[in-house]
C-alpha cells in the first residue's frame, strides 16, 4: 500500500478535565490511500471506557464514525490509533469524545485535515490460499467506477492488464494465475489517482501437489 503525502491544518495538544484523563498529544499519523490513520497519547486515565471519533465536513455538525476501548486506570503512556476508512478528498474535521465508566465525558480540541487523495474504493476481503492457482477478492466501492488492474513480476514486468467496472456496494473479483509460473506477483488497482498494491502468490495446482516426487 502506497503511503501519500498528507496535510495537518491544525494540532492541538488537549486533557479532559471532567473525566480525568490526560491526552498529551492528537494527530493524524499517515494518509493512505485507504483513509486517515488518526492517533493520539495519554499520559493518565482514571476510570476511562472508551474513545468515540467524531468527523465533520463544516466543524459543526459531527457524526460518530468509531469507537476504540479505552485502558480504564492507568498512569502509563498509551497510544491509540483508529484509520478512517471512509475519509474523503477534502477537508475534514477530526476530535475525540472521551466516556468514564460513570457517563462522564469530554470533547478533545479539533484537528482539522486536508486529504489530497480520494477514497473511492478499497479491498475488502482477499483469499489467496496455498495450493491455488486463483485469487479471489472483494472490492467496496462507493461509487460506480472504472478500475485498471495490472499484475507484474517482482522485477517490475508487466504481465497482464485490463480494465473492470466496479458498482456500488461489494464487487467480488478473481484473478486467474493459471498461466504464470509458481511466484510471488504484484497486483495493483488503480482508478484516478488511488492506487492499491498487494502482492500476490502463485502456487502449483491442488493436483500437481500430489504428484509423488522421488528422493535421490
Amino acid at each position: 500500500m502506497r503511503t501519500l503525502p498528507f496535510t495537518i491544518i491544525a494540532l492541538l495538544l488537549f486533557n479532559f478535565a471532567k473525566s480525568e484523563c490526560t491526552f498529551t498529544s492528537f494527530a493524524v499519523g499517515e494518509e493512505f490511500s485507504i483513509g486517515n490513520m488518526l492517533e493520539w497519547k495519554t499520559s493518565e486515565e482514571i476510570d476511562n471506557e472508551l474513545f468515540i471519533i467524531e468527523r465533520s465536513t463544516d466543524g459543526v455538525a459531527y457524526e460518530s464514525i468509531g469507537e476504540v476501548e479505552g485502558s480504564g486506570s492507568t498512569n502509563e503512556e498509551k497510544t491509540y490509533r483508529f484509520l478512517d476508512l471512509d475519509a474523503r478528498k477534502g477537508r475534514a474535521f477530526y476530535r475525540v469524545k472521551q466516556i468514564d465508566f460513570d457517563n462522564e465525558f469530554s470533547y478533545s480540541h479539533t484537528v482539522i485535515v486536508d486529504k489530497t487523495t480520494n477514497n473511492n474504493f478499497m479491498i475488502a476481503t482477499i483469499n489467496n490460499d496455498l495450493n491455488s492457482e486463483l485469487v479471489e477478492m472483494t472490492i467496496d466501492a462507493v461509487e460506480e467506477l472504472d478500475i485498471n488492474y495490472s499484475i507484474k513480476d517482482m522485477k517490475g514486468d508487466l504481465l497482464e492488464e485490463n480494465t473492470m467496472l466496479a458498482s456500488i456496494g461489494l464487487n467480488n473479483v478473481v484473478f486467474d494465475l493459471t498461466a504464470y509460473p509458481n511466484g510471488n506477483y504484484k497486483l495493483i488497482l488503480e482508478s484516478d489517482d488511488e492506487v492499491e498494491t498487494i502482492t500476490i502468490k502463485k502456487t502449483m495446482s491442488s493436483e500437481e501437489s500430489k504428484l509423488p516426487v522421488a528422493n535421490k
